[in-house]
């Protein structure tokens, strides 16, 4: 009988749409422990605990190694919690595919039979609701996609058709607006990041910290439509600044380059603030010393060369400094990146011998070889200016890594 009444209550529950935390409650009260129920990464999805109980969550726990590798059902043992040691009882939440994990929290768990089939069946109710909400999740992400698509690429009739849908999504497309694209990148690694993962820690934290903007996709990068709430903060650098910086600081996943396009008052101009987002995201990586966000608008010069095509770069490359990088390849040389960094350092040898870890006289004999293939002089200011310009070049062509030495 007892069973009966708890069913009845779950199919209640669910039949009122109370979700998660209806599932956590009805559970908590049924065994009077502590229930926990996380994602697979251990983020708070819900909770309850009885008041005689002193617990209190984080939005993140840290999950007990031993999940990885479920051998019994429920699986026991230890975990800390701010600090402090609990015993458990888990269950995972899915059948086929993992969605999450159920924690009971107490003392004496196994000798207390009326927890395990209770909680079996708060597990499959919980399986049910995460699947449920992933599929209206998707759906979303889906319209919302499509939404920022046709903005970035002014699929639209009127300006008053994006305000009237914007609204829809939270978003005010009066307000001036700037375009990040970023890009989830893997560290010292083989492993790729887990772009839904990704994606998920990137929502949540503009969801806290800019909930007014917009959020799509593009392949395997992120484009972020951002408000700029000019009254709060005057320079919109700085805004976007430390914006990244507090994403970059609670990113667990790997590390995160970023392009920022330039502002615009108006929506129909968002197309191209995403160009130069996705300009900046590529310079970004290859100028000497490696910027993880990247303004379009502070790169200089060098991005006009990434509005060329690449056989008008190819061609430039070639004509400047072709016979250096065949030399190069004939002798295993390194006179282009010696080039590189002695131009870099404003043509301080002892520097540029620093970085390039040789001695004087190795850099000094491989800047007369430079000059003998060119034909030129490197103290006349139009030859450095060039090649310095190929060089440039070479790297948005990958001919060079800047940040390699030799």
């Amino acid at each position: 009988m007892m069973e009966t009444n708890f069913y009845r209550k779950i199919a209640l529950t669910q039949a009122e749409r109370a979700g998660l935390p209806g599932l956590t409650r009805v559970l908590m009260k049924e065994i009077h422990n502590p229930v926990i129920i996380t994602d697979l990464q251990g983020r708070v999805l819900s909770w309850h605990c009885p008041s005689h109980v002193a617990l209190s969550l984080d939005e993140r726990i840290t999950l007990p190694s031993t999940l990885r590798e479920l051998k019994e059902i429920p699986s026991s043992g230890t975990m800390v919690i701010k600090g402090k040691r609990f015993d458990f009882l888990c269950w995972p939440i899915g059948l086929d595919r993992r969605l999450g994990y159920l924690f009971i929290i107490g003392k004496d768990l196994p000798q207390k039979s009326s927890i395990c089939p209770a909680a079996e069946i708060v597990s499959l109710a919980a399986m049910v609701e995460i699947s449920q909400q992933r599929e209206i999740a998707e759906r979303e992400r889906i319209y919302r996609n499509e939404f920022v698509r046709d903005i970035l690429f002014n699929n639209f009739d009127g300006i008053d058709d994006v305000i009237r849908a914007g609204k829809v999504w939270g978003c005010d497309f009066t307000a001036s607006h700037i375009v990040i694209v970023i890009e989830p990148i893997q560290e010292g690694s083989n492993k790729e990041v887990n772009f839904s993962e990704a994606r998920e820690e990137v929502e949540r934290f503009f969801a806290e910290k800019a909930s007014n903007c917009i959020i799509g996709e593009m392949a395997y990068f992120l484009v972020i439509l951002l408000p700029w709430p000019k009254n709060e903060h005057p320079n919109w650098h700085s805004y976007v600044r430390n914006l990244f910086t507090g994403l970059m600081q609670g990113f667990t996943l790997g590390s995160l380059d970023a392009g920022v396009g330039q502002l615009y008052g108006d929506v129909k101009m968002l197309y191209r603030s995403y160009q130069q987002a996705k300009v900046a995201l590529e310079l970004g990586k290859i100028v000497p010393e490696k910027i993880r966000l990247a303004f379009f608008d502070e790169l200089g010069a060098v991005r006009l060369f990434y509005n060329q095509s690449e056989q008008d770069l190819e061609e430039f490359f070639k004509e400047a400094i072709g016979g250096i990088e065949q030399y190069d390849r004939d002798n295993n040389g390194s006179l282009l990146m010696t080039l590189w960094h002695y131009l870099r350092s404003n043509r301080d040898t002892n520097i540029a011998k620093d970085k390039l870890f040789i001695h004087s006289n190795t850099l000094r004999y491989r800047l007369k070889k430079i000059e003998e293939l060119l034909g030129a002089s490197l103290e006349d200011e139009e030859t450095r200016f060039n090649l310095y310009a190929a060089l440039k070049v070479a790297a948005i062509l990958g001919k060079i890594d800047p940040q390699i030495t030799n």
